[in-house]
């Protein structure tokens, strides 16, 4: 038999859940649409694929095989930029840190909180172009995040409601585990 006591802890829990799904909201557990920091180096994504047509996944190798995208070796930006524009500033600030055997230190852009997953791979290899999440980032003179990334923003392309339809699982294991 269920006593009166342990249904009264209910209502407690539950403004706890709600107070920590607020809290997390709007903690900067993630990062806000429209965010775009400075980076230490100014990359130019229109030239490099627009002008020159580089793939994304020829500097972010990893994201079509770990749920990080990674980033490029700084050997594989000075690969070229050891003949190419080797006099532009922002060149010498990348050859500063490949000099100094020393990772080029990006400011993250598209941040999720902690407790959600965001595998790259399976998103990109199930046909979700990085645009479709990150905006035209071949435009961009400065990456900026164009998409929220909420909860709700995430729903609406698992369930379909964006074109191309993309459906995938929506329960709450998928992003939350």
């Amino acid at each position: 038999m269920i006593t009166k006591g342990k249904w009264a802890a209910i209502p407690g829990l539950v403004a706890l859940a709600a107070c920590a799904i607020f809290l997390s909201a709007y903690s900067g557990a993630s990062s806000p649409q429209g965010a775009a920091p400075v980076q230490p180096i100014n990359f130019p994504h229109p030239r490099h694929v627009q002008t020159l047509g580089m793939n994304c996944l020829y500097c972010h190798f990893a994201a079509n095989k770990s749920p990080d995208p990674g980033l490029p070796a700084v050997g594989t930006c000075m690969g070229c930029h050891q003949v190419v524009h080797a006099d532009s500033a922002e060149i010498k600030k990348l050859a500063g840190f490949y000099y100094k055997n020393q990772p080029v230190p990006w400011v993250r852009i598209h941040k999720v909180p902690e407790y959600v997953h965001f595998p790259h791979m399976r998103h990109v290899n199930a046909g979700v172009t990085c645009q479709d999440c990150h905006g035209q980032v071949q435009e961009m003179g400065r990456v900026y995040q164009a998409s929220s990334l909420n909860m709700g923003w995430c729903l609406n392309c698992h369930i379909g409601n964006y074109k191309p339809q993309f459906k995938a699982r929506y329960d709450c294991s998928t992003c939350h585990y």
